[in-house]
């Protein structure tokens, strides 16, 4: 049997009849696709081991079904109204041991607890000192100022960063997880270590934030015996040496595709779609223009049929586009980022600056849905 595609829609206009501009990839034999396809008069290009087409669900569907034969086309069929509602519709809601993370409803706001040393956003260490009461309180003032999930971490995941050992990571983020989540938030553990993530699940957390890009298999299966959902992020090598390996020929696509790829991986470790959100992952292996093209194509992430999640809050990038500013001086490119993620569709903000993110927040859902209302979701 011929291959699943992965599709891609760039840009689509109303109905499953109506013209669609997309992007096709896979483990596939493209270049007969692309043979077939194009003699019915349809203008397709293949760079870069994809295909790039303007054309309907049924022209798709047709040129398909004459290379590959009619089953696999309509494989291509479904794949492509699947990407196609993807792309236009609200996201769905994710399922959680705690319930559901209403990210149909509007775009939650998650707001980010360091419990580290040295995180490279905030001036004051929420880590030694007081440990867990000065995390604790800071959690709690997030929440106070409209955060709906917190999302808590204990190894720095800047460029360059050491590693943490996992006992160290557990002792900084077990016991705010507890604390926190006896409060009431909805605590995401930001780890890439199972043993961490298992501590944290049996504190509380119900979301398990991992910015390996689901390396470690132990860690999925961490994940999936507890029914948490799932944050698939993109990146490549570790926060040690991912600025070294930078480097794309299309960062939308090769993103896109392993987000796809990745939903395979968490399904056998036997995470279900429904719990997974995706995240591209800026700053993480990326140059500020791979960032800047990824925010620009946010609403072509969501071809892969999962809320997607924005982390842009103070990164460095930032600080590039704004005349070298410090972490703390970045509010404004923050919140320029989170509007723009609200416009294509996001479903997740991670933040630093709740308060702000939640009122920026508010005013670009209102436009694009043309409603004044900020939906509480308890």
């Amino acid at each position: 049997m011929t291959p699943a595609p992965i599709i891609r829609v760039e840009q689509a206009t109303l109905g499953a009849d109506g013209q669609v501009r997309l992007v096709v990839s896979g483990d596939l034999d493209l270049e007969h696709l692309r043979s077939v396809w194009s003699s019915s008069g349809a203008t397709v290009q293949h760079i870069d081991g994809r295909l790039h087409a303007t054309t309907t669900v049924q022209a798709l569907a047709r040129a398909a079904g004459r290379a590959f034969g009619a089953e696999q086309g309509r494989v291509f069929q479904s794949t492509l109204l699947e990407a196609i509602q993807a792309w236009g519709d609200p996201p769905p809601a994710v399922p959680t041991a705690a319930g559901l993370l209403r990210t149909d409803v509007r775009p939650l706001v998650m707001g980010v607890v360091n419990v580290t040393p040295d995180s490279f956003a905030e001036e004051t260490p929420l880590y030694p000192d007081d440990h867990p009461d000065q995390a604790v309180a800071h959690g709690l003032r997030l929440l106070q100022e409209g955060a709906d999930i917190l999302d808590v971490g204990g190894e720095s995941t800047r460029p360059g960063a050491d590693p943490v050992d996992a006992d160290e990571e557990a002792a900084r983020v077990v016991p705010v997880v507890a604390r926190l989540a006896e409060a009431g938030a909805v605590i995401s553990v930001d780890t890439s270590k199972s043993t961490v993530a298992r501590q944290a699940l049996e504190a509380g957390a119900c979301i398990v934030n991992d910015v390996s890009g689901a390396r470690d298999p132990e860690l999925l299966a961490a994940t999936a015996e507890a029914g948490a959902a799932y944050v698939l992020m993109h990146t490549r090598g570790t926060p040690k040496d991912m600025a070294s390996l930078a480097q794309y020929a299309d960062v939308v696509a090769e993103v896109h595709e392993f987000l796809v790829t990745g939903l395979g991986r968490c399904a056998d470790a036997g995470i279900a779609a429904d719990r997974v959100i995706v995240d591209p992952g800026l700053g993480f292996a990326k140059t500020p223009e791979h960032n800047l093209a990824l925010l620009h194509s946010l609403r072509e992430l969501r071809s892969a049929g999962r809320p997607v999640l924005v982390g842009a809050s103070r990164k460095s990038f930032l600080g590039r586009l704004l005349d070298d500013a410090e972490p703390g001086d970045r509010l404004e490119g923050s919140l320029a980022c989170a509007v723009t993620a609200v416009l294509h569709g996001a479903a997740v903000l991670r933040v630093h600056d709740v308060a702000a993110t939640v009122r920026a927040a508010r005013v670009a859902r209102a436009i694009t849905s043309a409603t004044a209302d900020w939906p509480a979701l308890g």
